[in-house]
């Protein structure tokens, strides 16, 4: 059923749904507001770098190969690799892994220019790693600059060196050469040696024979200068060959020494290609959290997200909270509106809503019947506007005899029964409630009465019905508030008949019997209001077998409780049974549901707060 909302339908729906969204409104906002207030402080400092490699040669490239904006965002990698995150780390001491996390760097727009940042919570230590950074960026520029040079020098250090290990090593050699063979470079002696041998052995053998001992031992002479003489060649080719390698190596040393001095001005030579243009600072404001955005946007996100549920309820609500709404669906008429009075105990209340209980504790029960109200109190009108608007449906004026019964449980049925019945007995009214919900009986519990005969033995004509009719002086005998009860004017014109369900009763069978109509026969002289307070419809037929026999059935509806279908059902229900309905009694209805066309009906619930 598509119904145009107007103005008021809105600021309707926004009263009845306020709490929903003042509790969304705090959630959110107090939820912001504490993650804002806990969160740590993050502070970010910055550095900016210039990269500018000399015009015409990039890194051994050709400048048409050069892109500067590539080269940049190659730079920017460079420096969040995990490469510079060690170099960082062993000046600094921290984790490589950590300190990727913290260093950002990115290009500056329309520049060769690279910004290098830290965000962290302690603003000193992120300066250090910050100009750490650019220090350790700088040297490894340089570097890489300085690779060829510096591996030009490595290489002739290292040669340098072994050229001076194999000098040493051939000085070595010659020195032992010569040690060890001494005559090496005595070759000429000893050829004199043997022409003066042999003319001394031509003297001799002029004298002597050649057995004689002299020549003889001259001749073994003759023989070890021979044998020296054929070695002298051998040896002094060797260490010849010694000599050429040690002038050779000398030559390559002196070379070499050269050659690491000019390594070592060539890679004094070498200029980076990055410039450092600003170094880092302490920052003494932190980039997050932004408290002001974070509150406005609290304060924007809270109210969204409170009209939004307020509209998604409303939209999922399938229950009906207007007057018009219901005499439309229904077809019969609302015959009057019980406010929500608002007199239990807030924190009970709360309680009761929030654990999603059925029924308020007993106490809390009792304090919303009549006895609790001055005797002209807007309150007891509410019930008396009731009473007419009823009695105007019905033919006859005069011991009336009615049905209260509710689509489901907890809509208010037996309390709306017990005070519509009190202000008949206060307007002078003959009164008598019969508590015909014996499945789920609880009257005899809000006035404190034990568990005796009541309906069910009426019924049964076990006992006559006058004798479990209970009136004042059961009341007095009960757990009600004597001084609330006795100064209630009218309290003896009012009587209670309570029941409930026995082992071996069959309900159905005892309320669909002709022993109803017989009761009601007997008690109709007595009595000029006479009400049954029956179980639900859905629930129970109970109170379809009871209504077909009475005047007429009054239907209790809480505002928003039941489903509108399940309002059309019970309704069609009582129409298949044959039943008198009535009308509707919306119970228990908020100031926000009630039309401003009823909003008298508001006056007598603010009226009864003020009372209480």
């Amino acid at each position: 059923m598509d119904v145009e909302l107007s103005l008021h339908d809105y600021w309707r729906i926004l009263r009845k749904r306020g709490i929903a969204i003042l509790a969304t409104f705090l959630a959110t906002f107090l939820s912001t507001f504490f993650y804002t207030q806990m969160k740590t402080p993050v502070y970010r400092s910055r550095a900016i770098v210039k990269y500018e490699p000399p015009p015409g040669r990039f890194s051994g490239g050709d400048l048409a190969a050069f892109d500067p904006i590539a080269v940049l965002e190659a730079q920017a990698r460079i420096l969040v690799s995990y490469d510079m995150a060690e170099r960082i780390g062993r000046k600094i001491g921290w984790e490589p892994a950590k300190l990727q996390g913290v260093i950002q760097a990115e290009r500056v727009e329309n520049a060769n220019l690279i910004r290098i940042s830290a965000v962290g919570a302690d603003p000193v230590a992120l300066t250090d790693i910050v100009n750490t950074a650019l220090d350790v960026y700088v040297e490894r520029d340089l570097e890489e600059r300085s690779f060829n040079a510096r591996k030009t020098l490595e290489n002739v250090v290292k040669r340098r060196a072994e050229v001076e290990n194999s000098l040493r090593d051939l000085e070595e050699k010659r020195k032992t050469f010569l040690q060890k063979h001494h005559s090496a470079h005595l070759g000429s002696s000893l050829s004199s040696s043997l022409l003066d041998l042999e003319a001394r052995r031509r003297e001799l053998l002029k004298k002597f024979t050649a057995e004689h001992p002299e020549v003889i031992k001259l001749e073994q002479r003759i023989e070890t200068v021979k044998t020296q003489l054929r070695q002298v060649p051998t040896q002094e080719t060797d260490l010849d060959r010694i000599v050429r390698d040690i002038k050779v190596n000398e030559e390559m040393y002196i070379t070499l020494s050269r050659g690491q001095e000019e390594a070592k001005i060539a890679l004094a030579s070498v200029t980076p290609y990055v410039s450092i243009i600003s170094r880092g600072v302490i920052p003494q404001a932190p980039i997050s959290p932004n408290k002001k955005l974070n509150y406005m946007m609290g304060v924007i996100l809270g109210l969204f997200l409170g009209f939004l549920l307020v509209f998604t309820l409303e939209n999922l609500d399938i229950s009906i909270t207007t007057i018009e709404e219901i005499e439309k669906l229904l077809g019969v008429p609302v015959l009057g509106i019980v406010p929500h009075f608002g007199t239990e105990k807030k924190w009970a209340a709360l309680r009761t809503e929030f654990l999603r209980k059925q029924r308020y504790p007993m106490d809390i029960f009792r304090s919303h019947l009549l006895f609790h109200y001055r005797a002209k109190s807007p309150v007891i009108e509410v019930y008396h506007t009731l009473r007419a608007n009823i009695f105007s449906q019905l033919p006859k004026k005069q011991n009336v005899v009615l049905t209260f019964t509710s689509t489901g449980v907890a809509e208010g049925k037996t309390l709306t029964a017990i005070n519509f019945c009190l202000a008949a007995a206060h307007a002078g009214l003959r009164t008598l409630l019969i508590g015909a919900d014996i499945r789920r009986p609880v009257i005899y519990r809000i006035f404190g009465l034990p568990r005796e005969t009541g309906i069910v033995e009426a019924l049964s004509n076990e006992v006559p019905y006058m004798d479990v009719v209970k009136g004042t002086v059961d009341f007095l005998m009960g757990e009600l508030d004597l001084d609330k009860l006795l100064t209630f004017s009218g309290i003896d014109n009012f009587k209670i008949m309570t029941g409930w369900i026995h082992r071996t009763t069959d309900v159905v069978n005892l309320f669909s019997s002709d022993a109803v109509p017989r009761l009601i026969d007997r008690m109709r002289p007595d009595y000029d209001l006479i009400v049954f307070d029956s179980p639900p419809i859905l629930l129970f037929v109970d109170a379809l077998l009871i209504g077909v026999h009475t005047d007429g059935v009054v239907m209790i509806y809480k505002s928003g409780k039941m489903a509108r279908r399940a309002l059309k059902r019970a309704k069609d229900q009582v129409a298949a049974a044959k039943a008198n309905i009535l009308g509707v009694v919306l119970n228990d209805m908020q100031a926000s549901d009630i039309e401003p066309r009823y909003g008298y009906y508001y006056d007598y619930g603010h009226y009864a707060k003020k009372e209480s």
